[in-house]
């Protein structure tokens, strides 16, 4: 089961001007750095998340990703207002989960994961998957693009890799739950198939590798899950734009 965590002082405002003006009551609370919060309406949702405590100069990171559950809370309050939400939500309570955590520092590059599930009804929760990445010197959040000289370039590259490693798992003892055409489709270039990443610290404080994140029924069934392509740097260091080398270790 997802664990359930999250929220910080400036989302309680988000949420009371959501629900008419009045912030549910916090269930529990921690040091206001990494506050644990639960917010509900008793047999209709609950919501729940944590944010990571981060150094008080990555103050543009904090504001990033507490606008980023600030909009995961509105789109999900909103689904209330929808035609029969309210009746559907009495009998199977809706509950929306995050966990944001930092997953380590590169060079200059922090890189933040955030994950859980959305249950709005249905067959089973949808999956929350995304990823941050920090430039602490530029003090801002940057994309994959923002690494590359040649972002066009250096994303084939990495569709090519990934494709690779993707298509081996089809022949795999337990073979994975797709199919080339599923691959093929959810690795193309120019789609935004490769946004979320994060970057693995090696023993030097740089980073070892870049991992692209799949989240499910991008290229596998759901039953499949999140899938995982770690690249190595050798695939994209020719891009790699003269400020990010020092993040990586030298191919």
């Amino acid at each position: 089961m997802m664990q359930r965590w999250l929220a910080v002082p400036a989302s309680c405002a988000v949420l009371a001007a959501c629900q008419g003006g009045h912030a549910p009551e916090a269930t529990a609370s921690m040091p206001s750095a990494a506050q644990h919060t639960q917010y509900s309406e008793p047999t209709l949702y609950t919501i729940e998340a944590r944010l990571p405590k981060l150094k008080p100069d990555w103050s543009p990171l904090r504001q990033g990703l507490e606008a980023y559950v600030a909009q995961k809370k509105t789109n999900f309050l909103a689904g209330l207002k929808q035609p029969g939400a309210r009746e559907q939500a009495h009998q199977l309570p809706w509950d929306l989960d995050l966990d944001i955590e930092v997953l380590g520092q590169a060079g200059r590059l922090v890189s933040v994961q955030a994950q859980g599930s959305s249950f709005t009804g249905g067959a089973h929760p949808s999956p929350i998957l995304d990823t941050f990445t920090y430039d602490t010197q530029a003090r801002r959040l940057v994309s994959l693009d923002d690494l590359f000289t040649d972002p066009a370039a250096a994303e084939s590259a990495l569709a090519a890799e990934a494709r690779r490693q993707l298509l081996t798992r089809l022949d795999d003892n337990a073979p994975l739950a797709s199919s080339a055409e599923a691959i093929n489709d959810g690795t193309q270039p120019g789609q935004h198939h490769f946004d979320v990443f994060t970057l693995s610290p090696g023993h030097d404080g740089r980073a070892g590798n870049l991992t692209i994140l799949f989240p499910p029924y991008q290229v596998a069934a759901y039953v499949a899950g999140t899938q995982t392509v770690d690249v190595p740097i050798r695939v994209f260091a020719p891009w790699l734009k003269p400020d990010y080398r020092d993040s990586f270790a030298t191919p």
